[in-house]
């Protein structure tokens, strides 16, 4: 798999837990909902994020949420401008098929910093068929949420009525039926993706029209 070093171009910060890491992209290609390996220099330490940003940037993006005791992403949020990371990849399979590209009916549900291959996605293919339901605990944490249609993105947060539905995505599906023709894209933590297939499957949704990618 190959490997080198990108330049940090800047560390944006979007909340107080999370941030977007923006590398420079010299050459390199990607699909849409892949993922990077990056490892700090000369370490073998690395950890595995999604592709923020789209295929006609000219800089890599990666939205990323700072763990407390996590010493890797606390050393990514530090960065100064001109650093150089390691970045391995482009890797997995998370990417659209081909009904979605056309324009099939497709819903992307994601959970907190799950979004970052959708908004790939919408980014790189803005004709898209598509509708997202957002998972987060506050408002504040609608990462990216500008670059979808208002009318396509749906908000739901946990702990503040300040979204566009007051509950988790789980309890927000079961109050709006999905139809079982519809492409499903599912991203976020296990759980989330678990209980999530679940509820679509007792709508009818076949197997492989609902396609997940887990963030631990």
């Amino acid at each position: 798999m190959k490997r080198r070093k990108h330049r940090v171009l800047e560390i944006i910060n979007l909340t107080p837990e999370t941030f977007i890491l923006r590398l420079d992209r010299q050459d390199f290609q990607f699909e849409p909902g892949q993922y990077v390996v990056i490892r700090i220099p000369d370490e073998q330490k690395g950890r595995e994020y999604s592709i923020f940003s789209s295929t006609t940037d000219n800089y890599l993006d990666f939205l990323i949420r700072e763990i407390p005791s996590g010493e890797f992403s606390r050393y990514l949020r530090h960065l100064e401008p001109g650093s150089e990371l390691d970045v391995e990849g482009p890797k997995g399979y998370f990417i659209l098929n081909e009904k979605t590209k056309l324009g099939h009916p497709t819903l992307l549900i994601a959970s907190g910093t799950g979004i970052s291959p959708f908004h790939s996605y919408v980014k790189s293919y803005p004709d898209l068929n598509y509708r997202v339901l957002h998972g987060v605990h506050f408002a504040d944490e609608a990462y990216g949420r500008e670059a979808f249609k208002p009318e396509r993105y749906f908000l739901c947060t946990s702990r503040h009525e300040k979204g566009d539905y007051f509950g988790r995505v789980t309890s927000c599906l079961k109050e709006n039926p999905v139809q079982k023709d519809t492409i499903c894209y599912l991203c976020g933590n296990s759980d989330m993706i678990e209980e999530v297939t679940a509820i679509l499957e007792k709508y009818g949704l076949p197997p492989e029209n609902i396609r997940t990618e887990v963030f631990f």
